[in-house]
């Protein structure tokens, strides 16, 4: 079922194997004998089928220029990536940077007072809540509208502000819980619906199997991490950033000391290095074999059966995230991810926006159909997507949109760790981000008093 946001219905997915269309071996005939023809001969050929391929689909692209685009690093983005570069040419470059630092560059390059450095961004929900509560994004409109007819532009991709499209959606998200389907049945453990059962789930397989030391992989590194980890187990145990109708904070209160002491329940079935683990370490365990089960980001489920990367494929299974406790909520948010363009461009946007649905058109969904839950209508729904499917029928709220909330996230992500590592207690560490978040929302003009 599609998620509704702002009058707009949002699919959602993420990752993908790499894409490339290799032709077949081309020979010289000579005597009924196959003979390889020289190696320059043969670059010049595969040059020559690159350069058609990238013609045929970019091809009613006039613009040039160079084409900046920044994002972070997952599966689906990869893929798109490829297909976004795949439009260079004589005149027009397109180049597309993937780092775990995506929403600090894209937020520092769209508050520039010159030109942003990147024509156009890939964000998540809190990035693009932030973007847009600022006036940095750049309405497309009347792009959408010239070009919806040769891109097939669906109206459930377009993330609307008082009727402008300020973002083209592409895939949906959601934390879900991941888990060793083959280890769960050789053990006779249920599928946790709840962390006291992921916590009980978690000390069987300690005792039980001598090849997984720690049995539970999540995203508790400083920062968005586990500041998203945090809010999770706040709504979950029936807590609320904000309290009613104002920016004032009410995320230091019982139910969010309940939710850093949920997750320091955890720490003693984690790595060691837990508290520096991101998607991409968490993501690294599971593929190794290492941990058992965990919250993480469905548009990683497509990598635990890529045989190149992983060595538990078919093994791992995918659920509903776990409720923070036994009557609680479910503890996740639903999520989308789209492009935005700055306010502060400096390419031409009719070009820019021509390369962004290049690479989100209905052969990306297609050709990548099993790396995400796509937006677009050609998705066919696979069991990667099942965990966000289950997320959602179990009530999970879509991420809170209110233009002061990445200053709390902001704050919580800092000063977690030392909750986390016990240097402070879980009351004093909420107090002291209720401060910092008090005088940086005062600052910004939330908070008057």
């Amino acid at each position: 079922m599609p998620l509704r946001k702002n009058g707009y219905a949002v699919n959602r997915a993420t990752e993908k194997p790499a894409h490339a269309v290799v032709s077949p071996p081309i020979y010289l005939h000579t005597n009924a004998m196959n003979i390889a023809p020289p190696r320059r001969l043969l670059a010049l050929l595969v040059a020559a089928t690159l350069s058609i391929s990238a013609q045929a689909k970019c091809g009613e692209i006039k613009g040039k220029g160079d084409i900046n685009i920044i994002g972070n690093s997952f599966p689906a983005l990869q893929f798109i990536a490829k297909e976004l570069e795949s439009c260079n040419r004589a005149g027009l470059k397109v180049s597309v940077k993937m780092t775990p630092e995506a929403r600090v560059e894209t937020e520092r390059a769209f508050s520039s007072n010159g030109v942003s450095p990147f024509s156009a961004a890939v964000v998540s929900m809190g990035s693009y809540n932030t973007l847009v509560s600022r006036g940095q994004l750049q309405p497309m409109t009347d792009l959408v509208n010239k070009y919806r007819t040769r891109y097939k532009i669906e109206e459930s991709m377009l993330v609307r502000v008082n009727g402008e499209v300020m973002a083209i959606a592409f895939m949906q998200n959601a934390q879900n819980l991941f888990y060793r389907k083959d280890l769960f049945d050789k053990h006779s453990i249920k599928v946790p619906t709840s962390y006291p059962e992921m916590l009980a789930a978690a000390a069987v397989i300690k005792r039980k199997e001598p090849s997984i030391e720690f049995p539970i992989a999540q995203t508790f590194a400083k920062g968005f991490d586990s500041g998203t980890e945090f809010v999770n187990l706040l709504a979950g145990h029936g807590g609320h950033m904000f309290k009613p109708g104002s920016a004032e904070p009410d995320f230091d209160g019982d139910a969010g000391v309940k939710a850093i002491e949920t997750m320091r329940s955890m720490l003693p079935f984690m790595t060691p290095n837990a508290l520096a683990s991101n998607s991409d370490d968490v993501m690294n365990q599971f593929q190794d074999g290492r941990a058992a089960m965990g919250v993480l980001w469905a548009s990683r489920a497509e990598r635990m059966d890529d045989a190149q990367a992983s060595k538990v494929v078919g093994k791992m299974d995918f659920a509903a995230a776990p409720r923070a406790s036994a009557q609680g909520k479910i503890a996740a948010h639903l999520w989308w991810d789209g492009v935005v363009m700055p306010k502060n461009l400096g390419q031409d946007r009719d070009t820019v926006f021509q390369i962004l649905m290049e690479g989100l058109d209905e052969d990306t969904t297609r050709a990548a159909n099993n790396t995400t839950i796509w937006v677009r209508s050609a998705y066919k729904p696979t069991r990667f997507g099942a965990g966000v499917a289950a997320t959602a029928k179990a009530g999970a709220p879509i991420w809170p949109s209110e233009p002061f909330f990445s200053l709390a996230h902001g704050e919580i992500g800092k000063i977690l760790p030392d909750a986390l590592s016990g240097k402070l207690a879980p009351k004093a560490a909420l107090s002291a981000a209720a401060v910092a978040y008090r005088k940086a929302a005062r600052d910004q003009g939330f908070i008057r008093n």
